[in-house]
């Protein structure tokens, strides 16, 4: 017999775990939850609306517009900065036949409205990455024909979406140095339509390197190269608008508004969103060093973002979820004011 909600609740304040409750074996179960939306069947209802309505996903009056099909890129590309590198893009030339068949649709963009300084909105920003986003989700029968991913977070794919451009995607060993000793992460060539993205990187600098790329491509005029120092999401130097503007289209992209709250909400529901039940989660031992830190912001949100135990055990972060690092996920936690009073 399933417990009542009072029941669960009272266990976990019991076993002072927000997320426990006793299975049908008398075992505790403490991973992340399962998401789910309001008992909705559809795994994807918080990336769709659940009728695809333009409440979430704008009408794309500005914009996008699914036009008549193109074949997907050759596997050959390889641009001459990559010739030498072994097997920069090596792939299964059946499985590029078999997708290059099925010629899915290329998503244009129109250019974005810009402030006088060339600086687009970030609500701007914000709607064109949903805009892209709700892209995959339609076409994510042809994108995955090896079956749909079980969770919606799995088709915020960066690559997939390229696909959906018209970009050839590939990841190499090697993109050289962009200023001594620091190793190019990222290359877009918008007049080829070609991305690389160097595999030297950690994989969450690699994924967010990827939306970054993929937001110069929605977003901005470029022609010819673009080259990127590694980017996770949480560089504090001086950087140019554009940059700025793609990090913020990649934090969106990667970490969508709706979805996220819906996940911040079932690990950290209301009633450990307190300072005492805070400090149980994160702060045990009442390290002083630990208790500093969170009692500012960014602190509390990297905590917040960066959680993978409860009470001995192992659960995934947010930021592992996103697949983002945990200073990109504190960063958009603060974003989004879900980050509570301490």
């Amino acid at each position: 017999m399933l417990a009542s909600k009072d029941q669960v609740k009272a266990d976990r304040l019991r076993m002072n775990n927000p997320y426990a409750h006793m299975d049908e074996d008398g075992g505790l179960s403490a991973l992340l939850p399962v998401h789910k939306d309001n008992g909705h069947q559809d795994p994807y209802f918080s990336l769709n609306n659940g009728d695809n309505s333009d409440e979430v996903w704008p009408s794309v009056d500005m914009s996008a517009q699914l036009i008549a099909a193109a074949p997907s890129p050759k596997a050959e590309a390889i641009h001459p900065l990559q010739r030498g590198h072994q097997n920069p893009c090596a792939h299964n030339q059946q499985d590029h036949d078999e997708q290059a068949q099925k010629q899915a649709p290329v998503l244009r963009f129109a250019a974005m409205a810009a402030d006088q300084k060339g600086h687009i909105a970030l609500q701007q920003v914000a709607k064109v990455s949903r805009q892209l986003a709700h892209a995959v989700y339609l076409e994510r029968d042809s994108l995955w024909s090896e079956g749909v991913p079980e969770e919606p977070v799995q088709l915020l794919n960066p690559e997939k979406a390229f696909y959906l451009l018209g970009y050839s995607y590939h990841e190499v060993d090697s993109l050289g140095e962009i200023e001594p000793g620091v190793d190019v992460a990222g290359m877009i060539d918008k007049d080829k339509k070609q991305v690389f993205i160097s595999r030297r990187y950690p994989a969450a600098v690699r994924n967010f390197t990827a939306a970054h790329e993929l937001g110069h491509a929605v977003m901005h005029q470029q022609s010819g190269l673009h080259r990127d120092k590694p980017i996770d999401g949480s560089t504090g130097a001086i950087r140019d608008a554009i940059e700025k503007e793609a990090d913020y289209f990649a934090a969106c992209f990667l970490m969508p508004e709706k979805l996220l709250r819906s996940v911040f909400a079932q690990r950290f529901p209301a009633e450990v969103l307190n300072h005492e039940a805070l400090r149980d989660l994160l702060n045990r031992t009442n390290d002083k060093k630990i208790e500093k830190q969170l009692k500012t912001s960014r602190g509390l949100a990297r905590a917040l973002a960066g959680l993978d135990s409860i009470n001995g055990h192992a659960v995934p972060s947010l930021a592992e979820y996103f697949k983002v690092s945990v200073e990109a996920m504190a960063i958009r936690l603060e974003q989004l004011e879900l980050v509570p009073e301490y």
